[in-house]
């Protein structure tokens, strides 16, 4: 599955949440339509591309017709949205603290990690559809709060997959670990349950890695908060 491409789009439909609501009458209406418009017959000036361009639109038109191929890529479609959301928030709280523009190389490494994490979470959804054909499964969401973010410095041992899973394999069971191919020391790694991902977390026999949740847990609602609220009003 190509999570750079936006499957609805190239139908010329609605992406996002009304994208998801669309039924298969609506998409297959949607893909009818631009098949005669992209059809090779349509630019006997230009066969080869125009080849390609309507093998385009069949491969989108595939995987947006087949509903668990679909729910994946909603799903990554929902992860990328969030995290932009996320990396937008950053910079605005950046704004608001800063009377002074000064440019943040932190900032800048956090923008292209947040990148990364967005085409390794596409990655895992891809795996997860290749076991889904051998093996059916009815949990198909990736929970980012079992998922960490692990870096290390260029000073620092180098890691592989196999490595890694080694290590965090003393917190509990690891089910995925994906690294990057353009950053060779940043990489996901998602736990079985998010108790054994804040054991990693909060664990000193890693310190030379920096583990962090790719979505902190939400803390535990607080009845004395709510009686507290209810005061005040």
């Amino acid at each position: 599955m190509d999570i750079e491409v936006d499957h609805y789009a190239a139908l010329d439909l609605p992406s996002g949440e009304e994208g998801a609501k669309l039924s298969e009458i609506d998409i297959s209406k949607a893909y009818r339509k631009r098949a005669l418009e992209l059809h090779p017959d349509k630019k006997p000036d230009d066969p080869i591309n125009a080849q390609f361009n309507f093998q385009k639109l069949k491969a989108s038109y595939d995987i947006l017709k087949d509903e668990k191929k679909r729910r994946l890529f909603d799903d990554v479609l929902r992860m990328k949205r969030e995290m932009q959301q996320q990396q937008q928030d950053s910079k605005c709280r950046k704004m608001r603290s800063e009377h002074i523009f000064v440019p943040d190389i932190n900032l800048a490494r956090l923008e292209e990690e947040e990148q990364i994490a967005i085409k390794l979470l596409g990655e895992i959804a891809r795996i997860r559809e290749i076991l889904l054909s051998k093996k059916e499964s009815s949990n198909m969401c990736v929970d980012k709060e079992k998922v960490l973010k692990v870096s290390w410095g260029k000073s620092g041992e180098d890691y592989t997959c196999q490595k890694l899973k080694e290590l965090f394999s003393n917190f509990g069971e690891v089910e995925h670990v994906i690294m990057s191919s353009n950053n060779k020391r940043y990489a996901l790694v998602e736990m079985l349950s998010k108790d054994d991902a804040a054991k990693a977390v909060s664990s000193s026999v890693l310190h030379n890695l920096l583990i962090v949740p790719l979505q902190p847990p939400m803390p535990p609602f607080s009845k004395d908060a709510e009686g507290s609220n209810n005061t005040n009003l």
